[in-house]
């Protein structure tokens, strides 16, 4: 016999061993869905098959996404500092007047150390670089990374309206300089 033949005979004895099993893991599906709804008064058959079975078929795609709490965000240390930060008397925009660059880059340097470090990370990885980037931008905004931000964002949010792939977990950070974006589970 044909060693091609015998490989075909292989693959469709195999590819009917997973139908079995698919079948097999439907009708217990099926039989789950069918004793749940009739526990919550339901009618046992308002969900088709057809929605049964294509469950079944992405099944495997399927993630359980769990996030903090709104009250564990809102009592975050960084919220704290952040709003210590904002409600400062003396509050500006480091970089927004030139001649005050050194203060505000030795001032943003002092509180982006101190998140960091609220945050259990370490604050000496912060470069001079970042900080003086920051302070020489000032108030401004780069359209293109405004543009490439609020995209992140609303694919974001579409992701989670259409409750459809999976969203973003953690912290995520743009680095328009080097053109560099990381996810941070803070």
């Amino acid at each position: 016999m044909n060693l091609s033949v015998l490989s075909c005979r292989y693959y469709i004895n195999l590819q009917k061993i997973y139908q079995a099993k698919a079948e097999a893991d439907f009708l217990a599906i099926e039989q789950r869905v069918r004793n749940i709804l009739k526990r919550i008064g339901r009618e046992p058959y308002s969900i088709p098959k057809t929605t049964i079975k294509s469950f079944c078929r992405n099944a495997r795609k399927l993630i359980v996404c769990r996030y903090r709490p709104i009250e564990e965000e809102l009592n975050s240390p960084v919220l704290s500092e952040l709003q210590k930060y904002l409600t400062d008397k003396d509050y500006r925009f480091p970089g927004l007047h030139v001649g005050e660059m050194d203060e505000d880059i030795s001032r943003l340097k002092t509180i982006a150390v101190g998140l960091l470090g609220d945050l259990g990370c370490n604050g000496s990885a912060l470069t001079e670089d970042l900080i003086n980037e920051m302070c020489r931008f000032g108030v401004a905004e780069l359209h293109a990374v405004a543009a490439f931000i609020g995209g992140v964002a609303s694919q974001e949010v579409i992701k989670l309206i259409t409750k459809q792939f999976v969203p973003m977990y953690g912290t995520f950070i743009f680095n328009g300089i080097d053109h560099k974006s990381q996810l941070l589970a803070l």
